[in-house]
Order: C-alpha cells, then sequence, then structure tokens
C-alpha cells in the first residue's frame, strides 16, 4: 500500500509541478516506509514443517546411533546429553546459545526465565505452564511449533534441560510424553530430588506461565 501511494504521489509531483517539492518529500517517505516493512515483515524464517524436518532427521541419526529415550542432561561443555549409547550435543545447546538463563538460583524462577525463552524468544511455543512441587518440575506445552512424533531430545525439552542443569550446574533427567496434543515434559535432578530447600521457599505447586 504504502509503495503504490509513493509511487502515486511522485507522479503527481511530474504533474502538477507547483506542489513538486511537498509531494516528492510525501512520495518518498511513503517508499521508505514501504521498503522498512518489506525488511522487517519478509526476513527469511523456516516454516514449522521444515523446522520438524530437520529435526526428526536430526533425531532420526542418533537413533541409528542407537541413542533412545532418556538420557542425563549435564552441565559439560555448556550442556551435553549423556545416553547409553554416547554423549551428543543438545539442541538445547545450539538454541541457547550464550542466553544467560542463570540469573536465578531457585527451579521455579529458572522454569519462569526458560518458559520466557520458549515462547517469547525462539518463538518454539504458543503457551507453556511450569509447575514445580517436591519432586519434580512439570511443563506443559501447548502448540509446540516442532512436530511430537519424535520426541528425542525435542527441541522444547532440550532447552528446558540444558538451561537448567546449567542454571543449577546439575545433572537434569527429562522425560517428554504426549498428553491431549500437548507436549508434557517432566524435569528432576539426576540424584531425583529438586532441591528441598528451594521447595520450602516456593511451596509445592508454584507455577510458572507464559
Amino acid at each position: 500500500m504504502f509503495a503504490v501511494l509513493g509511487l502515486a504521489l511522485l507522479g503527481g509531483a511530474l504533474a502538477v509541478p507547483a506542489y513538486e517539492t511537498l509531494l516528492v518529500a510525501w512520495g518518498g517517505t511513503s517508499l521508505f516506509v514501504a521498503l522498512l516493512l518489506q525488511l522487517l515483515m519478509t526476513g527469511p524464517t523456516l516454516s514449522a514443517t521444515v523446522t520438524t524436518q530437520i529435526y526428526e532427521t536430526m533425531a532420526g541419526n542418533a537413533r541409528q546411533r542407537g541413542a533412545v529415550d532418556g538420557g542425563q542432561y549435564l552441565p559439560a561443555n555448556g550442556g551435553t546429553l549423556a545416553t547409553p549409547a554416547g554423549d551428543f550435543e543438545p539442541i538445547g545447546a545450539r538454541l541457547l546459545g550464550d542466553r544467560d538463563t542463570s540469573a536465578s538460583e531457585t527451579i521455579a524462577d529458572h522454569l519462569a526465565i526458560l518458559v520466557d525463552v520458549l515462547v517469547n524468544d525462539l518463538e518454539l511455543a504458543g503457551q507453556a505452564r511450569a509447575t514445580v512441587t517436591d519432586e519434580t518440575a512439570t511443563v506443559r506445552v501447548s502448540h509446540s511449533r516442532v512436530a511430537t512424533e519424535e520426541l528425542f531430545d525435542h527441541p522444547v525439552t532440550s532447552v528446558l534441560a540444558v538451561g537448567l542443569t546449567r542454571g543449577l550446574d546439575a545433572p537434569i533427567s527429562a522425560d517428554s510424553t504426549v498428553e491431549d496434543g500437548d507436549l508434557v515434559v517432566t524435569l528432576q535432578r539426576a540424584d531425583n530430588l529438586l532441591d528441598g530447600a528451594e521447595h520450602d521457599q516456593h511451596g509445592e505447586g508454584e507455577t510458572a506461565e507464559q
């Protein structure tokens, strides 16, 4: 629309010399706005289908090496997925990059930051709700951008697990299931205990939601 308006104003400047300066200024501004909107709105993006295909190919290659669901996310090297088939660099380590997700000391606060990253930064999910109890943290994710037929190191799970293992500097186990179309991620410290002191501070059932 702005491009058409800009061209019309420039054409008008030629037809009405008396208003040439004003019409050229308006026309140039309209064309600039059109170009800016084009740059902002049509940047290269991957569709959910393509993103899923890339992920499923990666997961399939890992399974050919003997990888199975489960395993532990370790703090080593900024995040490592240790499985019976060997160690892998988890997807979450790349997705989080150098983002600082360790600006808090409690599991509930860590998850609040990670849920925000999932929904608003990485845009991997439409909505996510985290609940912390005395032994587990559960994140229920709706409208995952990446399909959930394959769950090995799923990007959503991986971001949550890597973020926690970095923030807590402790091994984290992660289990992913699909319930009523939602991806449900259950996270535990590898010693099967979420810090009791943190639980006392926040109380059972505290939630974080985006």
